[in-house]
């Protein structure tokens, strides 16, 4: 039980950026610098991808 749980704790750690890169690359630049900052997907995803 012990490893499952440190194993779920690492994958969490390792994903957690992962998902938080995702989330900002679908925000606008005044969103990310908020704070809080937002942990959903905004709706610019399209728009900064073709910006970048």
């Amino acid at each position: 039980m012990l490893s499952h749980a440190v194993m779920i704790l690492g994958v969490l750690v390792v994903a957690f950026p992962l998902y938080l890169t995702f989330v900002t690359s679908t925000r606008t630049s005044q969103a990310i610098v908020q704070t809080p900052m937002p942990l959903l997907p905004g709706a610019h995803l399209l728009e900064n991808h073709t910006a970048a």
